[in-house]
């Protein structure tokens, strides 16, 4: 019998104790369960209006989010969805029709939840994207969402 997503999240999250080891998993198994051409996690920097690509992991030629590259916050789709937004939509461009970085992209589906560290202050966002509409069942946004949890809790205190 193959494992449950949550399984597969459980051993991601079993393999190392540091955040880049448990944030490299759990986008892999993401990227796995959910078809996504990218999946990443980005610090928020408000005050310099930035999003950082600290991880990802990405699976499309056509599509990649790479890591250590700066975003504007400002007009990024994550921002959209912090603010309110659905947390996904197979329909970007037309749902944040104010993100630039959605139609420079070309972001047709995305999903976003945010991240905060164990004392409760907002770190930024766990995301994916994709140029093409990808449908992903309830159970795995939910999974996504506790992801984000996991993640933050793997964050220091004072970060």
């Amino acid at each position: 019998m193959a494992p449950s997503a949550r399984e597969l999240l459980e051993q991601a999250a079993a393999s190392g104790s540091d955040l880049e080891t448990v944030a490299r998993g759990v986008l892999a198994r993401l990227a796995d369960l959910t078809g996504l051409s990218s999946t990443y996690l980005a610090e928020t920097r408000l005050t310099a209006d930035e999003q950082y690509i600290v991880f990802s992991c990405n699976r499309s030629d056509f599509f990649h989010i790479p890591e250590d590259v700066t975003l504007p916050w400002s007009e990024g789709v994550c921002r959209f969805v912090v603010e309110g937004g659905p947390h996904y939509t197979t329909d970007a461009q037309k749902q944040f029709p104010s993100s630039s970085v959605a139609r420079l992209l070309e972001i047709r589906t995305f999903i976003s939840y945010p991240v905060f560290t164990p004392g409760g202050r907002f770190f930024g966002t766990l995301c994916g994207a994709s140029k093409e509409l990808v449908e992903i069942q309830q159970e795995i946004l939910e999974l996504m969402r506790e992801c984000a949890l996991l993640i933050g809790r793997r964050l220091p205190v004072n970060t």
